[in-house]
């Protein structure tokens, strides 16, 4: 790290600087997904700009050769700012009113637009401390996150975001964003970056064969296959193998939304999901019938807690070690070879 430097911006700056100067990058790996906060999280955070109450500095790392601010910490903050001003929300209803120049406004259940003017003025012309290091390293970097999170540590989902190359980073993105996916996905799900490890867990599924055991869903498996990974999208010579498989298991999903659309939500267990969405990428691959596969799928859905013979391989603590996991696949790879 070069140097490091704190000075006060207003709100209103931030804003200008993000979307119309386009200074700030979001997606430094070791962060969390942005927009991740429910409504009263957002709320109270507005709240708390619009009150003047303390909150603590943003952290930003800025690259003396492009001049870009990668955002270390205060990412949801900062979404939560751009959101509102985007009037993407309203405030919650049970927000007090606030006091400006000896003047009441009311602030519950509106949206930015629908603020008055001192209000929306007071919000803009608020100050946030925001402290940046000029070209600091990712290992400083992913050592200062890690600090700042102590309190809160990373999920194992967060910190295998750090060693996946950006070519795959982009892919398990893509996958996680599938409007399929993000119905069998909570927000929890996602806050804790279950909804990557899921997708990572399909990417695994996808290689399994006689040359290729990935051997279990634990920690260190999944990372290995990540090292695995990566390598394979880095070879030129295996990469269009790679792609080809992403593809077909995009158009499996494609296939369980179009099955599912008029679904809100899918439930399904997360132990469950990836071979879910294994079985469709393998009735693709093999060339076989999906409305045979979906026939089954929703059958299997709708016994899932009577299903014993499948529900063994679900159940305890284990459920990511090697048996658990060969036996849920083994129990799909069945189902599939009757089709």
């Amino acid at each position: 790290m070069e140097d490091i430097s704190t000075k006060s911006i207003s709100i209103l700056s931030l804003i200008t600087d993000i979307i119309d100067n386009k200074k700030y990058n979001f997606n430094l790996p070791i962060q969390r997904r942005g927009n991740i906060w429910n409504k009263n999280e957002n709320s109270l955070f507005i709240d708390s700009i619009i009150r003047l109450y303390p909150i603590y500095p943003a952290l930003l790392n800025k690259h003396s050769d492009t001049k870009i601010l990668d955002v270390v910490d205060f990412k949801q903050r900062f979404m939560c700012i751009l959101s509102y001003v985007n009037n993407d929300f309203s405030l919650s209803r049970n927000l007090k009113p606030i006091v400006i120049e000896n003047k009441e406004y009311e602030i519950a259940g509106k949206k930015f637009k629908n603020l008055d003017k001192i209000v929306q003025n007071r919000f803009y012309s608020r100050d946030l401390t925001v402290i940046t290091m000029i070209d600091a390293t990712d290992e400083e970097i992913n050592e200062i996150f890690d600090r700042i999170n102590m309190g809160h540590p990373l999920t194992n989902g967060h910190k295998r975001s750090t060693i996946e190359n950006n070519e795959l980073r982009e892919v398990i993105y893509k996958l996680a964003d599938h409007p399929f996916l993000k119905k069998t996905f909570t927000k929890s799900h996602r806050k804790r970056n279950i909804d990557r490890d899921i997708v990572i867990q399909i990417l695994m599924l996808s290689e399994v064969n006689k040359e290729y055991d990935f051997g279990s869903f634990r920690n260190q498996d999944m990372n290995k296959f990540i090292i695995y990974y990566n390598n394979m999208l880095l070879n030129e010579s295996t990469k269009e193998i790679v792609l080809s498989k992403i593809k077909m298991i995009n158009k499996g999903l494609d296939i369980l939304n179009t099955e599912f659309q008029d679904f809100e939500t899918v439930k399904i267990k997360p132990t469950t999901i990836p071979f879910v969405c294994y079985g469709i990428y393998r009735i693709i691959k093999d060339n076989k019938s999906s409305e045979n596969y979906l026939k089954w799928l929703h059958e299997f859905l709708n016994t899932y807690t009577e299903n014993q013979e499948y529900l063994q391989y679900c159940n305890g603590s284990g459920t990511a070690s090697s048996e658990m996991v060969k036996g849920r696949l083994d129990y799909f790879r069945k189902i599939i070879k009757e089709l």
